[in-house]
């Protein structure tokens, strides 16, 4: 049986790709190089690809986190402005 991890793998291999131009400091590129050189990555492509994505996974787990705690925010202080009334009594 195929787990989603592979499935997700799978599609993403067989969608269509966009070239894009990016500059990045020397740095960056020197390190870039290193991972592959050591053998983590096999392009500069797949290091750029693999950041993207994980940053992406990181930032929209992080927004919806913080959707979360806004939410709850407001139905407390919907709870809070529905109990006022009474508490002028």
């Amino acid at each position: 049986m195929t787990s989603a991890w592979q499935t997700q793998k799978n599609v993403r291999r067989t969608m269509k790709t966009d070239r894009i131009t990016i500059r990045l400091p020397q740095i960056d590129i020197h390190q870039i190089d290193l991972l592959i050189r050591i053998g983590e990555f096999a392009t500069r492509s797949e290091v750029v690809r693999h950041a993207v994505k994980e940053y992406i996974e990181n930032h929209t787990t992080r927004i919806l986190a913080q959707a979360d705690k806004i939410k709850k925010i407001q139905e407390l202080e919907a709870a809070v402005e529905a109990i006022e009334p009474y508490m002028k009594k």
